[in-house]
């Protein structure tokens, strides 16, 4: 077996013994057309589909999202036709396929905040299957991963369309992890200065950081223990995209923010909610008219 698929497989061991039959052999499909190809970018042709296929395969999804993303806006570079495509690897692989090139040959550039949310509203009456998106999604974050490969003056196009487009769909769909990281990619391309002085900020407190987040967790679970309250504590710094919104709605500078921290506590129950929020209370202080009733 290939080792680029050994260590796919190994990754992601949900996939059953038909999966990885019918992944390998569309891998082997793609070495034998693109193997030692390069991109004008001179990348191996082949890292960019493998990356996407990870992006799909970290979210679980099945195997014809797994061969499109193999073979998505490559047809015409493989010598493939629709048909060839099914005939090939199933009608499920020809419905992703075919979808993902639609949404790609598509004009995005240069939209009004309107014109990008009709857009986003387009693709969904665009596709009948959700995975079409995905795929697309995951096309993006591996392009903007590794965005320095294209020319500088279409750097900040494609991460402004990001901004406006895709990661607005990341957070339609529930997919936190990608907006955030879309969102991060795209301030370093959209405004370089701020990217870099939040970045600073960031790594500069990120022990003292750690330091905190661990104390307070500890603080929380006593006083929950303490009632009788069950509860887990998942905790993160705020990411980049989500200070610098914060620094232009307060006209501030990144280290004049308060809130880069957050903790999210889950309990059981409303009531157990407002328990937990009262020993948080008694724990340190709620700031003056910053209190936020979010569980109302």
């Amino acid at each position: 077996m290939n080792k680029t698929l050994e260590t796919f497989f190994a990754d992601f061991p949900y996939l059953s013994p038909d999966d990885r039959s019918r992944i390998g052999s569309a891998w082997d499909f793609m070495l034998e057309r693109k193997k030692g190809v390069c991109r004008s970018c001179g990348e191996d042709f082949l890292d960019h589909p493998m990356r996407v296929a990870r992006i799909l395969a970290a979210l679980q999804l099945d195997t014809d999202s797994i061969i499109c993303a193999f073979l998505h806006g490559s047809m015409e570079e493989l010598g493939l036709s629709p048909e060839d495509v099914e005939a090939k690897f199933g009608t499920g692989v020809r419905t992703l396929v075919e979808g993902t090139s639609r949404i790609s040959g598509l004009k995005l550039q240069n939209k009004t905040v309107q014109q990008a949310e009709s857009i986003r509203k387009m693709f969904f009456a665009m596709v009948n299957d959700i995975r079409i998106i995905l795929v697309r999604l995951a096309d993006r974050l591996d392009k903007m991963r590794n965005l320095k490969v294209f020319p500088e003056d279409q750097q900040r196009t494609i991460a402004q369309e990001t901004i406006d487009i895709w990661a607005p769909l990341a957070n339609r769909l529930g997919i936190s992890f990608i907006k955030d990281e879309l969102e991060d990619l795209s301030l370093k391309y959209v405004n370089r200065e701020v990217f870099d002085q939040i970045k600073n900020l960031v790594a500069a407190k990120k022990g003292e950081r750690t330091e905190f987040l661990d104390s307070a967790e500890a603080d929380i679970k006593k006083a929950a223990e303490k009632a009788g309250l069950e509860i887990e504590i998942q905790s993160r710094a705020k990411h980049f995209w989500s200070i610098y919104q914060k620094m232009k709605k307060r006209n501030k500078a990144a280290d004049e923010l308060y809130d880069l921290l957050a903790m999210r506590i889950l309990c059981s129950t409303v009531n157990e909610c407002y328990t937990i929020l009262g020993l948080v209370h008694t724990v340190w202080k709620p700031l003056d008219g910053r209190f936020k009733d979010y569980i109302a």
